[in-house]
């Protein structure tokens, strides 16, 4: 009796979960499924024109821009995301160190701030005249410039945006390092292995589940960069570098009023993000099952 009532409030603990979940998430994406093969404006009917939406996406220029630009910025990103996220694991894992609690939170700092106070402070570090950024080139004798104004410094800022919020994934590798077992650790130490050979040997073989595990979820992140702070620093310029995906649906949807392309696009989307994911998958799966061996 008690296992049945445990049970009957578990279900009803998930009733609003559920609930929020289909009101905010499936019903949504069920209308812009429906509204990808229609031309939309918002104020007359949808009319169907059915595959012709993707046909024109595929053959714009703009489109090839904002893939281009989406895969460049996780190329670089994810890999860089991840591995601070284990280096601040490693770093911060001992509960003895003194600046470990303010180091976690730091960390986790960048993930909690909104997108448009974290595109703000941005546009203050990179100010070629009163920014950090330029201040510390000026001193150091370069001409710092304008950042946002170059295709590749532009992707840069932000690449290092979405890079810094490392904050989940720094809390995953943290409580997986926890986790491992002290006696590898200590068989380690007596053979006389040094910190990066425990690290090559020990720590990342065991690490590397959650690693990958973390190279799909990010990469399907990255898929969906910051669209805030994108729109406040660059707009997707110049030269429609930082034209990411999520940034071409919200042109599409909100500036052109052109909603059945912006659902074409986010479908779109989803399947290169759900694609790459299944690919990374079926190699780490791989990778793993030889190590193993």
């Amino acid at each position: 009796m008690r296992r049945r009532d445990y049970r009957r409030g578990l279900r009803l603990l998930l009733v609003p979960y559920v609930l929020g979940a289909t009101l905010l998430v499936v019903l949504p994406a069920l209308a812009s499924f429906a509204f990808a093969f229609t031309r939309f404006d918002g104020i007359g009917s949808p009319r169907w024109d059915g595959l012709d939406v993707f046909r024109d996406l595929f053959v714009s220029p703009e489109f090839h821009d904002s893939v281009r630009a989406t895969a460049v910025v996780a190329a670089i990103a994810v890999p860089l995301r991840v591995v601070g996220a284990v280096a601040f694991a490693l770093l911060l894992h001992r509960r003895s160190e003194r600046l470990a609690a303010s180091g976690r939170v730091a960390a986790f700092a960048p993930v909690v701030v909104p997108d448009a106070a974290t595109a703000l402070v941005w546009l203050w570090v990179v100010n070629p005249v009163y920014g950090p950024l330029g201040i510390a080139a000026r001193a150091l004798g370069f001409d710092a410039g304008p950042l946002l104004l170059d295709p590749w410094r532009a992707r840069g800022v932000v690449i290092a945006i979405s890079a810094l919020a490392l904050g989940e994934g720094f809390l995953v590798v943290l409580a997986a390092r926890r986790e491992l077992p002290s006696a590898v650790y200590d068989v380690a130490r007596l053979e006389g292995a040094g910190a990066w050979q425990t690290f090559r040997r020990v720590t990342l073989p065991l690490l590397l589940p959650v690693l990958a595990f973390l190279v799909v979820r990010d990469t399907v992140a990255s898929v969906q960069v910051p669209l805030v702070p994108t729109l406040v620093l660059t707009e997707g310029g110049p030269l429609n570098a930082t034209k990411t995906l999520p940034v071409l649906v919200y042109e599409k949807g909100f500036a052109e009023l052109r909603f059945g392309d912006a659902a074409a696009v986010a479908m779109l989307m989803f399947a290169l993000a759900l694609a790459v994911a299944a690919v990374q998958l079926l190699f780490l799966r791989r990778r793993l099952r030889w190590s193993a061996k």
